[in-house]
């Protein structure tokens, strides 16, 4: 280990064995549960912070494929979801880890949401039922909400999200899984 402390590469590997720890925890002791509980907060973070970048960098990748398309040229890869994401919490920066199925599927949703392709509602949706998925997988006694931002910017618009995200859980059409 470096005088100074781990590596970046180290903070990472760190990450992703704290996030398989506390999915292969048995237990349900308090102190096994806070570690979950932790873990958890911040997978939440993480979602968060990876719909945002996928929305800047949707923007900026909508522009240059349309130069290119306008150009002739073919459209450039579009860009990929970090796995790993530095994240500030109240005792400083953590490294955080996020499952590449997850971080792919909230890449998506913050890209399409970004490119007006899905509803802000959708996107909670879909969103929050990744999170669901990880409440479940650590065993969390108590269900994360997220993408809080985007629904406090919703209602302040004037809509009601939680009518909104119910009408489309009823819709017995919607294909929650297909975009």
């Amino acid at each position: 280990m470096p005088i100074f402390g781990p590596n970046e590469q180290q903070l990472k590997e760190n990450a992703k064995k704290d996030y398989e720890k506390a999915v292969a925890l048995r237990g349900d002791s308090r102190k096994e549960d806070a570690y979950r509980m932790r873990i958890g907060l911040r997978a939440r973070g993480h979602i968060d912070k990876l719909f945002v970048e996928a929305a800047h960098k949707a923007e900026k990748y909508n522009d240059i494929a349309m130069i290119h398309i306008a150009q002739g040229k073919p459209a450039p890869e579009p860009p990929k979801p970090p796995s790993f994401m530095k994240l500030l919490t109240a005792s400083g920066e953590v490294w955080s880890y996020l499952p590449e199925e997850y971080s792919v599927l909230v890449f998506k949703y913050g890209m399409l949401y970004q490119g007006m392709n899905m509803s802000g509602p959708m996107a909670i949706l879909r969103v929050q039922k990744i999170v669901d998925s990880i409440t479940t997988e650590l065993k969390l006694p108590n269900p994360l909400v997220t993408l809080e931002f985007l629904r406090t910017q919703l209602a302040e618009e004037g809509m009601d999200v939680d009518a909104e995200i119910a009408a489309l859980q009823a819709d017995d059409g919607a294909d929650l899984e297909e975009v």
